[in-house]
């Protein structure tokens, strides 16, 4: 049965036959590729992509509506500005601390976990004494002057990685 035999066995407007017509004339001219899709789709539905591409589909309303969610933006609004601000320190303090710490924190926490009396009076005044805390101390208080404007230093951010603006 020829195009048109078709088109007319299906009672279609003049209109709707040529737009079948010129359907057909494509569906021909890309034989092969629709063969290919064809077999692609067949790998797809036999291996379960196809069945695990349609239900995400399905419930892709549903998982937008909840990563959509105000609480959820907060937080990745709150992460990204803390991956912002990190980018904008030096990594040698953090590397140099993520390459100590391990040994240290395996030193000190089985005499923290068996520590059972209070901080006396002259140990706390050793502690504070040590430069450690000073500088520990001078940096908080730093960051608290800064975060309440208080700051007169101003400090140049780090040059951005070459290619980024």
């Amino acid at each position: 049965m020829s195009g048109q035999e078709m088109a007319m066995s299906m009672h279609l407007t003049p209109e709707q036959q040529e737009r079948l017509e010129h359907l057909l004339e494509r569906v021909v001219e890309r034989a092969d590729a629709i063969e290919q899709l064809l077999e692609t789709i067949d790998l797809l539905a036999g291996s379960g992509l196809l069945a695990g591409i349609r239900a995400v589909l399905e419930e892709f309303d549903e998982t937008f509506s909840a990563i959509n969610r105000p609480e959820l933006m907060g937080m990745v609004a709150n992460a990204m500005m803390l991956l912002g601000l990190l980018s904008q320190l030096r990594y040698e303090p953090f590397f140099d601390l993520a390459m100590r710490a391990p040994a240290v924190m395996n030193e000190a926490y089985p005499a923290f976990k068996q520590r059972t009396q209070r901080l006396g009076l002259r140990e706390a005044l050793e502690l504070i004494r040590s430069p450690e805390i000073a500088a520990a101390l001078e940096l908080l208080v730093a960051v608290l002057r800064a975060q309440r404007g208080r700051t007169t230093e101003t400090v140049a951010p780090l040059p951005r990685t070459p290619g980024r603006s």
